[in-house]
C-alpha cells in the first residue's frame, strides 16, 4: 500500500520532496519500501497520537521552505486511480492552496449510501462551474437513511481524508484550534538539528491525540473542498467496485487475474497473481502483494480491527 501511494506521486513530486510518517517499529521496512526517500525523512512516531500532532510536526519542518510549497497529506491505506487523473487534481489543489492560502481537502462523490465514512457538504463555488467549493460543514458517520438523503441530496461527498496546505497556513490554523501543539512544536528544533529526534518522544508523550479534522478543518474558515473526478476508496471500502454495470450475471466483481466457477455476490480483486474461488457467496477475496484478505461483504468495516492487530504485532508489521 506505501509502495502505491509513492507510485502515485512519481513524475509529480521529486523522491528527496516526500515525507513518511509511520510507526517507530515499520520505519526499517518504510526505508525498505522507499529506497528514493532520504532516511532522515521516514520518521517513526515513538507513539500513535493519529493525524494532527504529525501533520503539525512536518508542517512545522517544512515551514522555511518557500512560499511556492503546499503539502500534501496522502494516507497510505487509500486506492486511488488512474494515477494521470490524481495527479491533475493534486496539482490544482496545491496552486488553490496556495493562492487563497487555504486548506484544501478531498471529497468524493459518493456511489451509495455509504455508513462507514465521513461527509462533507459543499458550500458555495470558489467561481462558477469549478471543482472547488468553500466547505459548508463536516458530518460524521451517518445512519443508514441519513446516507441515502445525502447520496439522493447530491451536496455532501466523502471525505477522502487527503490534504493540501501551505505548511504556514496550517500552522497558524493549529494555533488558532489546537494551540496545545503548536505550544508543543515551539520546543522542536528544525529538521536537521540532531537534538529534533531527541524532542520527539518528548512531544509526542505530550501531544494530545486528536485528528486533524477535529483539531482544524471542523473549525478553520480557510477549508476549501475539491470535488474530486479520480476513483477512491480506503482499506475497509472494497465495496466501492461494485456497481451494477461490474457485475456479471451472477453478482461477481472481479479485477486482475480471478477465476469464480458457482460463485455469487464476490468481489475478487487482484493485483498480481491469481484468484480461482469455487462456490463462494457474499465474499470480497483480496490479493495484493504478499497479503490476502477474505471477508465477508458484511463485516468489510471491521478490517480496520485488523489493521490494529497488525501494529500491535511487530513481527508482522512488515504486511501493512
Amino acid at each position: 500500500m506505501l509502495g502505491g501511494t509513492l507510485e502515485r506521486l512519481d513524475s509529480l513530486v521529486d523522491p528527496r520532496d516526500r515525507w513518511i510518517l509511520t510507526a517507530s517499529d515499520l520505519k526499517k521496512e518504510a526505508e525498505r519500501l522507499a529506497p528514493g526517500v532520504s532516511p532522515s525523512h521516514i520518521i517513526g512516531e515513538p507513539v500513535g497520537k493519529n493525524t494532527a500532532p504529525a501533520i503539525g510536526l512536518v508542517s512545522w519542518w517544512l515551514q522555511d521552505e518557500g512560499k511556492d510549497v503546499a503539502v500534501a497529506v496522502l494516507p497510505s491505506d487509500h486506492r486511488v486511480e488512474p494515477a494521470s487523473r490524481f495527479q491533475k487534481e493534486l496539482r490544482q489543489a496545491a496552486q488553490v492552496a496556495l493562492t487563497r492560502q487555504a486548506i484544501v481537502t478531498f471529497g468524493v462523490p459518493p456511489t451509495r449510501p455509504e455508513t462507514g465514512y465521513g461527509y462533507i457538504e459543499l458550500g458555495d463555488a470558489l467561481e462558477p462551474g469549478s471543482p472547488f467549493h468553500f466547505v459548508r460543514a463536516f458530518r460524521e458517520k451517518p445512519d443508514a437513511a441519513t446516507a441515502e438523503g445525502y447520496l439522493a441530496g447530491a451536496r455532501h461527498l466523502w471525505n477522502a481524508g487527503m490534504f493540501v496546505f501551505p505548511p504556514g497556513v496550517m500552522l497558524r490554523e493549529l494555533e488558532a484550534h489546537e494551540p496545545r501543539i503548536t505550544d508543543l512544536l515551539a520546543r522542536v528544533p528544525r529538521h536537521g538539528d540532531l537534538s529534533a529526534l531527541a524532542a520527539l518522544e518528548q512531544y509526542y508523550e505530550k501531544a494530545p491525540s486528536v485528528s486533524i479534522d477535529y483539531a482544524v478543518m471542523e473549525r478553520s474558515e480557510r477549508a476549501i473542498v475539491a470535488r474530486a473526478e479520480f476513483a477512491w476508496d480506503d482499506l475497509g471500502s472494497w465495496e466501492a467496485m461494485d456497481s451494477k454495470d461490474a457485475r456479471d450475471a451472477s453478482g461477481n466483481v472481479v479485477r486482475g487475474e480471478v477465476v469464480l466457477q458457482g460463485c455469487e455476490n464476490v468481489i475478487a480483486y487482484a493485483d498480481q497473481g491469481l484468484i480461482a474461488g469455487v462456490g463462494l457467496e457474499d465474499l470480497v477475496v483480496v490479493h495484493t502483494g504478499d497479503v490476502t484478505l477474505v471477508c465477508h461483504r458484511d463485516h468489510l468495516q471491521q478490517i480496520r480491527g485488523i489493521v490494529e492487530r497488525l501494529k500491535a504485532r511487530k513481527e508482522l508489521g512488515g504486511y501493512l
